[in-house]
């Protein structure tokens, strides 16, 4: 059994980075960049009676003067998994043209995760897109995200990009974001999904360009809701601020504090727009962007275990292309500055002029719809077809290239997608252990191998029922082809 290799031109393990949307490159580190023993699991978000956040009389619902469509954009993020799939959905929006992509300071380092971004820019087809990278520490204080996880995104996940022996020209990112805005023929769209540190400094380095910025859209920080800096660091006293704003929030305030045209999606929206393994499927139906949005998802279900995630920056990405996913409420914010456990905090300040827009109640099924129809041409999600074809005991020869295997094959009755359900065993060569069930391709049934021993090589497994009550095996990778019949055991 072997470990699927699902991309059509690449592939990409990605592991917590889930928690937040938040130049030449340097050389990757050569230190040990795999997940320690007792690396903390991602928790859950304490609940709002541990927290105290600000009351505020409901404001009246606007909805967002500056729409995107038919507009340029520059995209602004820290380098994460959503924050990537967020920025494959935008190119994949024909009305949404993309100018330049920076990648900040937040979940990884700047110089190294661009020119990750371009590798995969590179693959699917877009060769004309300025980068930019920030520098590589905040404007003032903040908290930064835990090492282990910003080394794994140097060696984005420890799996291979193509080109990766290429280098791709990278700009200084504030100051790309100043020509981009000075240069463009109409006031510009900014969507920001990590921290605010290279808006903010761009905004230092020149305040005029505020005159040609058309609204900027943000994926951050926590109103009425508690904050998700326990996820990452559970010990922390911090309960009131999100990511994105508590690793700069210097910079935060300076942006808030500049008279800009916002629009915020903090936590309290993107709580409640909740993925499940079975809601991206249709997206394996798409092109090239979509099967790799897929794949990023598909990974955090099939190799950690969740059962459902969140989305942070992808659901800001889409409120900000379809302004009906969300009516926004104008809001008065600071942000809290100060060392404490407050820092970062996104404090609702009453009976003040508002000075940025806050979505607080989505339309999550309408987000889903919209990402189904870009990824995948359909606004129909995929039934889960029945495992039961493929459930009991299986045995039979299997055969590579002439050579012929023992095969032993165990899928529970209780399997469903994207569980843990069974076990191999191909005693011929001593290669055995479990079974996730991962999908659909076609007719067949899609097994990824965990547990596996070293004689197991790296490949995509598929159980395939035929007419006659028997199982085909297909088996495609490093090794080559292996397939055979097998038979249900009494």
């Amino acid at each position: 059994m072997n470990v699927r290799l699902f991309y059509t031109v690449f592939s990409a393990v990605l592991v917590f980075s889930f928690i937040s949307g938040c130049g030449a490159p340097q050389t990757t580190p050569e230190a040990d960049l795999s997940v320690p023993a007792d690396t903390p699991i991602p928790t859950p978000n304490p609940t709002a009676e541990e927290v105290s956040t600000p009351d505020s009389e409901p404001a009246a619902e606007v909805s967002p003067i500056t729409p995107v469509k038919g507009s340029s954009l520059i995209y602004d993020d820290d380098g994460s998994r959503d924050g990537t799939v967020a920025l494959l959905y935008l190119l994949s929006e024909p009305e949404v043209s993309i100018k330049s992509v920076n990648i900040s300071y937040g979940e990884a380092h700047p110089d190294i995760y661009i020119q990750h971004i371009g590798r995969m820019l590179d693959a699917v087809g877009y060769q004309d897109i300025l980068l930019g990278a920030g520098q590589d520490a905040p404007v003032g204080n903040g908290t930064p995200f835990p090492d282990w996880l910003r080394g794994l995104s140097d060696t984005f996940w420890n799996y291979p990009l193509p080109n990766a022996d290429k280098t791709y020209p990278v700009q200084n990112a504030p100051e790309l974001m100043v020509s981009t805005i000075n240069q463009a023929e109409e006031p510009i769209t900014i969507f920001m999904s990590g921290t605010f540190t290279s808006l903010a400094q761009a905004l230092r380095l020149d305040p005029d360009i505020r005159d040609n910025i058309a609204a900027v859209y943000i994926m951050g920080g926590a109103v009425h809701v508690p904050g998700n800096i326990t996820n990452l660091i559970p010990e922390s006293k911090n309960l009131v601020a999100e990511w994105n704003i508590l690793s700069d929030p210097q910079a935060a305030k300076e942006v808030f504090d500049a008279g800009l045209d916002m629009y915020l999606v903090p936590l309290d929206a993107t709580n409640k727009v909740i993925f499940h393994p079975e809601d991206i499927l249709p997206w394996h139906n798409g092109d090239q962007k979509a099967e790799f949005s897929a794949e990023l998802y598909d990974i955090m279900f099939n190799e950690y275990g969740f059962t459902e995630a969140e989305i942070f920056d992808l659901g800001a990405a889409v409120i900000m292309v379809e302004p009906e996913a969300c009516e926004f409420q104008p809001l008065h914010l600071e942000v809290i500055t100060e060392e404490g456990e407050n820092m970062g905090q996104t404090v609702v300040v009453p009976d003040s002029e508002p000075n940025i827009n806050v979505c607080l109640e989505p339309d999550a099924d309408l987000i889903m719809r919209v990402l189904n129809e870009v990824f995948s041409s359909t606004t129909d999600t995929l039934e889960i077809p029945s495992i039961e074809p493929v459930i009991g005991t299986w045995s039979g020869m299997v055969i590579n290239s002439d050579f012929e295997m023992q095969m032993l094959i165990m899928i529970d009755d209780t399997c469903q997608l994207n569980q843990e359900c069974g076990r191999f065993d191909i005693s011929t060569v001593s290669c055995s252990g479990s079974l996730t069930w991962i999908g659909m391709d076609g007719e067949m049934y899609q097994f990824e191998a965990g547990d596996k021993t070293e004689e197991c090589g790296e490949g995509s497994d598929y159980l395939l029922p035929q007419s006659d009550g028997s199982l085909m095996y297909i088996s495609r990778g490093d090794y080559g082809e292996t397939e055979g019949i097998l038979q249900r055991e009494e």
